[in-house]
């Protein structure tokens, strides 16, 4: 399949539900990039540069946030009101983002 076969729209559902399903409870909430690369690229059938676009378009849509990890690693988390309370409780700075302000008021 080349780039000009696939639904934009397609790869960005299947980038958001790589993200979600690579950060169960069991795991740390967001995942690193180059699981979600492995995930649509390596296992999937989607270009790196698309797949890099999806998530790019997913922080603009603020259906995800980016973040540093403890270890200075960037992560990925969906915009949901479970994620983020599991993102909040192990990463509190987190708490101070706009996007994360805005959930977490929604809530209230």
């Amino acid at each position: 399949m080349t780039e000009e076969d696939v639904d934009p729209r397609q790869r960005y559902q299947s980038v958001l539900a790589t993200v979600d399903a690579q950060t169960s409870p069991k795991q740390r909430p967001g995942v690193r990039p180059e699981t979600v690369y492995l995930c649509c690229v390596a296992h999937g059938q989607y270009s790196k540069s698309g797949v890099k676009a999806s998530l790019q378009a997913a922080l603009d849509n603020d259906d995800a946030i980016a973040y540093r990890d403890h270890d200075g690693d960037l992560r990925f988390c969906l915009v949901t009101e479970d994620a983020v309370d599991r993102l909040v409780a192990e990463y509190p700075e987190t708490r101070q983002t706009d996007r994360i302000k805005s959930v977490l008021e929604g809530q209230s």
